[in-house]
């Protein structure tokens, strides 16, 4: 077994361990413990454990939860769950649990999308008729209707709408769109369903939204970003956990993706949210955060992506392509490739043999436009042979530090930079302007 196999495992094992009665009679999840079970985050948990192949417990008791429009909240209020991101988990996960497209709820919920799409941009809201279009809305809303055995000149109509107004939100902002939006689009789009279209339009969107993806996980843009929204009389808050989606959307829409650095150092931090204690109560759950609670909707989240990942690796890993990125990532050997520096994502990696051959030719350039401006000194002035011999001395001290951060792998590249910026200012440069007086 696979360490993503016995991942998933873990994580599909706190899942079902985690069910909990309601008090109306049927069982579920609520997005933390001490959420009582609600429609919305039961629906994302069987959802996520059908992908997995599970099968749902209780599964009658946890079909009746996700059929209710309303439960009652512990303080006794009602809590509605209408709006169409309520409506299209349900829809999605009552097909999940086997319902019937002629089912009278899965009827009711079909209907409540297509009704609730916004007439002009052919999107949907968070809270229905309130409040702007949502990229969250609109993509749980195609996929609930591209979901289903059944057809219509309708859904079709109101599926391609929706399928051009994500199109449309990635062409108007593919740089500055929010990360959990382009993670949307990106699984909705690289739906087979949607792909075996052949629109070239929306390909080209798929692929933006992928290296949107790509470019915020290389600068660590990974935050929890948050949509409000209204339930009925309650204000609700949707939070994105951006690492969870960007990982599973990004490999969806390319699995090649999942050797791309970003994306393998994305994995792991994701991974290290994962509760590993034998002993512990969350044992397979994951987390919002780092520091954050152990969650149903982190850990459906959490296994998405995994489920994701898991087929691209088994499709592209062989022995050799294993050993090779092993040696990649532990860089214990001088000439195992290492990272010398990195700027808002992109590395420079370099082994100790590359820097064994820059060294001289750094040095032998350093030294020729240090010698040049000593020489030249009366020609050039003292300002402009000072800068010549501060520019050879840095690309020298640059071909040093190569050459000394490759030969000892283990010692931490900011220390050795920092030694050798303490060395370059505080005796280098004093005695090479000392000889320039």
């Amino acid at each position: 077994m696979s360490s993503i196999d016995e991942r998933i495992h873990m994580a599909v094992a706190w899942l079902l361990s985690s069910q909990l009665p309601h008090v109306g009679g049927g069982a579920g999840w609520g997005w933390i413990p001490d959420v009582p079970p609600n429609p919305q985050n039961t629906a994302e948990v069987v959802c996520a454990l059908h992908r997995a192949g599970c099968e749902i417990p209780s599964a009658a008791r946890v079909t009746t939860l996700v059929r209710a429009v309303m439960v009652e909240r512990p303080s006794g209020d009602e809590w509605y769950f209408r709006t169409p991101i309520d409506v299209s988990w349900r829809v999605r996960a009552l097909r999940c649990l086997g319902v019937a497209e002629t089912d009278e709820s899965l009827v009711a919920g079909v209907r409540s999308i297509l009704d609730q799409q916004d007439s002009e941009s052919g999107g949907w809201r968070m809270s229905g008729y309130l409040g702007p279009v949502s990229i969250t809305a609109t993509a749980g809303a195609v996929q609930a209707l591209i979901g289903g055995d059944s057809s219509g000149a309708e859904r079709d109509r109101a599926i391609a709408r929706g399928i051009a107004y994500l199109v449309s939100a990635v062409y108007q902002e593919p740089r500055s769109l929010p990360m959990y939006a382009a993670a949307h689009v990106a699984t909705v789009l690289s739906r087979p369903e949607i792909a075996a279209i052949g629109d070239k339009r929306a390909e080209r969107a798929c692929a933006l939204a992928a290296e949107r993806l790509l470019a915020g996980l290389r600068r660590d843009e990974h935050d929890i970003e948050t949509e409000l929204f209204r339930r009925d009389n309650f204000v609700d808050t949707w939070r994105h956990l951006t690492l969870h989606l960007a990982i599973g959307a990004v490999v969806a829409a390319d699995s090649r993706s999942v050797f791309d650095p970003a994306v393998r150092a994305a994995m792991v931090e994701l991974l290290d949210m994962q509760e590993v204690d034998a002993l512990g109560i969350y044992r397979g759950g994951f987390r919002i955060s780092a520091e954050g609670p152990v969650t149903s909707y982190a850990t459906t989240q959490a296994l998405e992506a995994l489920l994701q990942v898991q087929p691209a690796i088994n499709e592209r890993v062989n022995p050799a392509k294993v050993y090779d990125e092993i040696c990649r990532a532990d860089g214990a050997h001088p000439t195992d490739a290492q990272v010398l520096v990195s700027v808002r994502g992109h590395r420079l990696v370099m082994n100790s043999t590359a820097a064994a051959t820059l060294l001289p030719v750094s040095s032998a350039a350093g030294a020729t436009i240090f010698a040049l401006a000593l020489l030249c000194t009366s020609q050039l002035g003292h300002i402009v042979s000072r800068g010549l011999v501060v520019w050879g001395t840095l690309l020298f001290a640059l071909g040093v530090y190569g050459a000394i951060a490759t030969r000892f792998p283990r010692l931490p590249k900011r220390r050795v930079a920092a030694a050798m910026f303490a060395a370059l200012t505080a005796v280098v440069l004093p005695v090479i302007a000392f000889l320039l007086v």
